[in-house]
């Protein structure tokens, strides 16, 4: 198993872990990665869809292999201790984001640097806002598809709590959730909290939506079917003797299965309405309900997928076990359906080297999650492999390695 990373990668890892950037606001995050990989050979492309960036490497014709990377973090305060540790107020890598980039840019690095490498184009997207939701689709409407050529294959890797540092877990076909975010919003007079019979009381009618919404899953969704619905955020400006004038509700929906989605869509519907008459509020008027973002699933083109775990126990000697899809989402999915092409989607493990599979703390999306020091080079080893793979045909059905698609005039 080789494991090494280029000389720059672990001070650029550290520089950007400590300096941390919210989607659309990634600017420093994106001049790096563009030094970085303009020094390594690739035409970079700068802007595309605020601070997104692609960067190509042209090797003349043969299979176009695309790897997207997310540039953005996490509004938390960090708590890992760590002596690279977040030095922005209120602002963390707590999804790994730092490790994809520079895992990435290594992988890429120690591809262009083979003399032997195959014909054919490295295609690398780095987007803005993956945790917003909203990044890819910016990129995609913006001038991305006319930047770079079409991808014959697109690879994505994440890091995951839920697997130790040297193991590799991917799912065949539905790999990821979609997700759906709703908005709730509610208005009336407020008033004074020693007058309750006076108006509205917007917290008693968020908090009983609240807990209506948390039953749809139970009481609605079939129970050989999947999904979650959610409240993470509620937010009611007042003071202690004011009734809040306005309430937020956001409103967070994943699943597997369209039918499943639009059912619950649906029902959400049918519950604000129905809490809004019960409170006294006119629906459509006092109480809007506004559908927000959409992520796609994320699909992994099964055959793709078990041939790049083969590449990785072959080449690596690293496990890539197989594991049920994920609630969690990725609108990676957004640039796949964009491009029209097959993906490989996988996780690599960022627990203590040894461990198990499972869920363990601290995990991402907290404020104490910090990949264990082995995961970069083992990032950059699956990238690296997954990349040259791509490129020799070792990922494409027979098919397409016969017809290797044209340069774009």
């Amino acid at each position: 198993m080789t494991l090494r990373l280029p000389h720059w990668a672990p001070a650029l890892y550290k520089s950007l872990h400590r300096s941390p950037e919210l989607g659309f606001q990634e600017h420093r995050t994106a001049r790096l990665l563009a030094e970085v990989l303009s020094r390594e050979s690739f035409a970079v492309t700068r802007g595309i869809g605020g601070t997104g960036l692609a960067a190509v490497l042209d090797r003349g014709p043969g299979p176009v292999v695309a790897a997207r990377a997310e540039l953005d973090a996490l509004p938390l305060q960090e708590r890992t201790g760590a002596a690279n540790a977040s030095e922005v107020d209120g602002v963390m890598h707590a999804c790994g984001h730092d490790l994809h980039l520079v895992a990435l840019a290594g992988a890429a690095a120690q591809v262009a640097a083979r003399p032997d490498l195959p014909p054919g184009r490295i295609v690398l997207i780095l987007q803005p806002a993956e945790e917003l939701g909203s990044g890819a689709a910016r990129m995609a409407e913006d001038s991305l598809l006319e930047a770079v050529p079409r991808p014959d294959l697109l690879l994505a890797q994440h890091v995951s709590a839920m697997a130790p540092a040297g193991v590799l877990v991917s799912t065949p076909g539905t790999a990821l959730a979609a997700m759906d975010t709703l908005t709730v919003t509610a208005r009336a007079p407020g008033g004074h909290t020693g007058s309750p019979d006076s108006g509205c009381d917007l917290v008693l009618f968020a908090a009983s939506l609240t807990q209506r919404l948390h039953t749809v899953v139970g009481c609605d969704v079939p129970p050989f079917e999947q999904a979650v619905v959610s409240v993470p955020e509620i937010v009611a400006p007042s003071a202690p003797g004011l009734r809040a004038p306005c309430v937020t509700l956001t409103v967070n929906i994943r699943t597997f299965e369209e039918g499943v989605r639009e059912m619950i869509l649906g029902r959400v519907d049918t519950l604000v309405r129905a809490e809004a008459a019960v409170a006294g509020l006119a629906f459509g008027g006092d109480v809007q309900l506004a559908h927000g973002t959409y992520v796609p699933r994320v699909e992994n083109t099964a055959q793709l997928r078990h041939c790049l775990a083969a590449v990785h126990e072959s080449q690596l000697a690293m496990r890539h076990l197989t594991v049920p899809p994920a609630f969690a989402s990725d609108d990676v999915s957004v640039l796949i359906r964009a491009f029209g092409c097959p993906a490989v989607y996988w996780f690599v493990g960022s627990g203590e080297p040894g461990g198990r599979l499972g869920p363990v703390r601290p995990a991402c999306h907290t404020d104490e999650y910090l990949p264990h020091p082995a995961t970069l080079a083992v990032a950059t080893a699956a990238m690296r492999e997954a990349l040259l793979a791509g490129l020799a045909g070792d990922l494409c059905e027979p098919a397409d390695r016969a017809n290797p698609p044209a340069l774009p005039a």
